[in-house]
This record gives structure tokens, sequence and C-alpha cells, in this order.
């Protein structure tokens, strides 16, 4: 059935109306100017359309509905994908079950969804919008939104870009499965990985990058390229294999699990750690903070400024220390623990340790030599000592000797030994060698054993203590990182005769054992008779007395109390 001029409706129960128009499908419907409905039961209206699918419908102008169920209106767009449609202008839904509205939009994907202008929809359930966006042929159930983007990877989404702050076209790209960018010009590469952020001149640097599977990049120029690594701030770099953060700027976490925080610090080491400016930690769980540090040993920590920490569990604190040795540590200003030295503190100023295992204090000029103040040896237990041993207000020299009774004798009392033995009693009137005055309290104090049993180390027949080199083995933590490296040591050669399941009490803490004065300004017990500028002896009960001859008396200190000088 025809109405109009010059129309053509040759199909089974055809219709066709207007001027020129054809309906040759089945059931088909032609009208308006020029249209086309060669589909059955297709419908082409508005100027110059064609319906060629089954079912299709195309309206407007130079619009074409190609496929079956297809629909295209608007202006020179075409639905050519089964069940599609195209609205708006010049735009093309070809994937079956898609949608491209818009201008010069593109729906290629099955059931794609491209709109705005210049967008194209290549993934399957894809989703283009804004402008000049895509989704490529991977990116299935991908979203592309924005000026200029990409998303290529499946179920990615892209969003911003447009162009950098100088006017240069910077797109951002999501190509990674499940990632995401947006800013401007950021990349998300790895899986479910996410940029954001954007770069000041895109000629010059690129944005954000997450390029590492689960990564994430944040802020001006930073790249995450490890996996599950963090990149934020400005110019970062988390290139560490899996779990690396980088914040700041210009920061490089680069070690497994490392972290890099602050102005240019380098995190190298696995889970290493270096924060503040300029810092590194190069070593396995190293930690450098502060400025201008290195920590390059294992479980090593510098800190301070311009300190290196490169022995194995070293640390350097303060300015310019150095712990080479494992296990040291350098504090103060200019200090050194060897390499050859493990397990040294040394702290002060400009010095370098002597002894492994030891305590040093360096007091080295500002300009000139380093030298040490102090010194402790570990292995001897010898006290070095570049200055005066003082004491404000003892003033004896005193040996530990021991009771011939087992029972403690007072403060006060004159000794002496106790005929051929070397153990002691109160003095007599009669005694003629008398060894001194027990101390209250001693400057110092001589054969005391206070840390340990004094036979606890072999000695040879001049009581020199005797020693010998050991075998240290390794030490692995649970995890099976080396906490200590294989080596040797130079220890004393242990008592045969120590007994390590008797608990050792100290001179000190047994009543038996008394501190005597043998040399030194002294307080004694008397008997009321003894003057100053006097001498005085002791009686039968150990207790000074007036004598011709003997200790100087120097002063009285109380009724029964005299200070004596002994030598």
């Amino acid at each position: 059935m025809g109405k109009g001029v010059g129309n053509t409706a040759s199909g089974f129960a055809a219709s066709a109306e207007g001027l020129n128009t054809t309906a040759s499908g089945a059931a088909a419907h032609s009208e308006g100017y020029s249209t086309l409905a060669s589909g059955d039961t297709s419908h082409a209206e508005g100027n110059s359309t064609i319906a060629s699918g089954s079912a299709a419908h195309a309206e407007g102008h130079l619009t074409q509905a190609t496929n079956d169920t297809a629909h295209a209106e608007g202006t020179s767009t075409i639905a050519s994908g089964v069940a599609a449609h195209a609205e708006g202008y010049q735009t093309n839904a070809a994937g079956e079950s898609s949608h491209a509205e818009g201008s010069m939009t593109l729906a290629a994907g099955l059931e794609a969804h491209s709109e705005g202008y210049g967008t194209q929809a290549w993934g399957a359930r894809s989703h283009t919008e804004g402008f000049n966006t895509s989704t490529q042929t991977t990116a299935v159930n991908a979203h592309a939104e924005g000026e200029g983007n990409s998303a290529s990877g499946r179920a990615s989404h892209v969003e911003g870009g447009g162009t950098d702050p100088l006017g240069n076209a910077a797109p951002n790209f999501a190509s990674g499965s499940g990632s995401h960018a947006e800013g401007v010009g950021s990349t998300s590469m790895g899986f479910a990985s996410h940029a954001e952020g954007g770069t000041a001149d895109i000629t010059a640097a690129s944005g954000p990058s997450a390029l590492g599977d689960f990564s994430h990049a944040e802020g001006q120029n930073t790249t995450a390229s490890g996996s599950a690594s963090h990149a934020e701030g400005l110019a970062t770099l988390a290139s560490g294999n899996v779990g690396a953060h980088a914040e700041g700027q210009n920061t490089i976490a680069s070690g497994t699990a490392s972290h890099a925080e602050g102005f240019q610090t380098l995190a190298s080491g696995p889970s290493g750690h270096a924060e503040g400016a300029n810092t590194r930690a190069g070593g396995s769980f190293s930690h450098a903070e502060g400025v201008g540090t290195l920590a390059s040993g294992g479980y090593a920590h510098a800190e301070g400024a311009d300190t290196t920490a490169s022995g194995q569990a070293s640390h350097a604190e303060g300015f310019q220390t150095q712990a080479f040795a494992p296990n040291s540590h350098a504090e103060g200003e200019a200090t050194i623990v060897l390499a050859e030295h493990t397990g040294s503190h040394i702290m002060g100023h400009n010095g370098s340790t002597r002894f492994p295992y030891s305590w040093h204090l360096a007091n080295g000029l500002a300009v000139g030599p380093s030298f040490n103040s102090a010194v402790i040896e570990g292995l001897t237990g010898n006290l070095y000592l570049d200055g005066t041993l003082q004491s404000p207000g003892a003033a004896d020299y005193a040996e530990m000797f021991e009771t011939s009774d087992g029972l403690a004798i007072d403060a006060g009392y004159f000794v002496t030994f106790d005929g051929a033995s070397d153990r002691i009693r109160k003095a007599r009137a009669a005694d003629e060698y008398i060894l001194g005055v027990i101390s209250a309290r001693p400057a110092i104090v001589a054969d005391s054993s206070d840390l340990r049993w004094n036979g606890m180390f072999a000695t040879d027949e001049w009581d020199r203590i005797l020693y010998h080199e050991v075998e240290v083995p390794e030490v692995k933590n649970e995890y099976g990182h080396i906490v200590r490296e294989a080596g040797t040591k130079t220890e004393p050669v242990l008592n045969p005769e120590w007994d390590d399941s008797q608990e050792y009490i100290s001179r000190q803490d047994r009543e038996e054992w008394v501190a005597v004065g043998i040399i030194g300004k002294l307080l004694v017990r008397d008997d009321g008779t003894c003057e100053a500028g006097g001498y005085c002896r002791p009686d039968d009960n150990g207790m000074a007395t007036a004598a011709a001859a003997g200790y100087r008396v120097m002063k009285r200190t109380g009724e029964r109390q005299i200070r004596i000088f002994v030598k």
C-alpha cells in the first residue's frame, strides 16, 4: 500500500508514504522523504533513513538501522549491531545491544555504551562518556569518562584527563584489570591498581603511575611499580617487590616491604625504613632517620646528622658518628666504632674504639687528634682513665678480707691477721702488725668480687686469667633471617670447678667479708684519750688509745670517734 508521491510498497503487507519512500520488507513501513524500510517489519521515517534490519527502526536524517531490532535516530547515525541504538550526530552503535549517543561516538563492543563527543566503547559492556575517551577491546565492563582518556583493562575505570596546567593534552590510562586512573596524565597499569593526581608539565614528567599489581600512586609524578606498593607526594617511587611505600618528595622505596618518607630518602633494604632528608636505609630491616644518615647494616639504625651504621645490628646517633662493627653503638660527635670491635660502645667527641665489647668515652680535639678519656675493656674488665679518679667524700683505699670467726666486724675497729692465716680479727694492744681499720665508706674497694665468684675463670700460677678463642655459631630468627653471623671471640677460660647451678652472693652482701681501709683518712673508735696532733694505737678491744707513736690523729669527730691517717 502506498500513499503520497513516488513511493514503493513492494513488501508483503508493507506501507510506504510520503515522497520517494520504499517499504520492501514484509510488513515494513516507510514514511517521510527517500526512506527505505527493507527489513521485515522495519520502520524508516524522516529524511533519507534506512531500516534494513528485521524489526529495525531508523528515523531523523541519514540514519541507518542495519541489523535486526536496531534503532537509529538523529543525524547520520548508524545502528549496525543487533538490538543496537544510535542517536545524536554521526554516532555508531556497532556492537550487539550497544548504545551510541551524542556526537561522533562509537559503541563497538557487545552491550557497550558511548556518549558525549568522539568517545569509543570497544570493550564488551564498557561505557565511555565525555570527550574523546575510549575503552579498548580488552576493556570488558570498563568505564572511561572525562577528556581523552582510555580504559583498556577489564573492569577498569578512567576519569579526568584533559590538559596539564600549561595546556598540553594529558589524558589518563587505565590498562590494568580492575584498575582506576584519575586526575591528569596518570596511568594505572597493574592489576587492581589505582593512580590519581597529576603533573605540572606532561612533556617533562608523567602524572602518577601505578604499574604494580594492587599498587597505588597518588600526588604528582609518583610511581608505584612494586606489587601492592604505594607512592604518594611529589616524584616518589615505590619499586620494592612487594608492599613498598614511598611518600614525601623524591623518595625511593626499592626494598621489599620498605618505607621511604621525607625528602630524597632511599629505603633499599628489605623492610628498611628511611625518613627525614637524604637518608638511606640499605640494610635488611634497617632504619635511617634525620639528615644524611646511612643504615647499611642488617637491622642497623642511624639517626641524627651524617651518621653511619654499617655493622649488623649497629646503632649510630648524633653528628658524624660511625658504627662499623656488628652490634656496636656510636653516639655523640665524630665517634667511630672500628669494624673489628664487635659489640663496642663509644660516646663523646672525636674518638675511636680500642677494644671489642667495651665502653669508650671519646674526648678528642675539635681540630686535631682523636683520643679517649675513659675506656672499660669488656674482656678484662680493666678501666683506663686519662684523668683523675675523684671521690667527693670517701677518702681511703680498702681491700676485702674474711673474718676468722665468720662474723662481721663493725666499722671503726683496728684489725690484724689472725695468726698465720689470711683471715682477720680485731687488733689488740700487744699486736705488732696492724693491717688497717674497718672502713664504713671507702673510696676504692679491691678484691671485692662483687660481679662474680673470684674463682670463676682459670688462671696461671701468677693469678693471670687464661683466655682462648671460641667459635660463635650463626643465629637465625624464626623467619630464617640471620641475626648473628658466625665468627670467633676471645673469652676467659672457665674454671672446671665453676658450678652455674649455685647462686653467687657478692662479698659485700656476706657478713664474714669486711672492707679494711689500709691507706688514707679513716674514722676510728677511741677510748676518749686521743688528741688531735697526737698518735694512737689499738687497745685490747681494737679501739684507738693515745700513744707516743703510731697513727697520726687528725681531729676528734665525736665523743668516742677520731679521724686518723693510715699509710
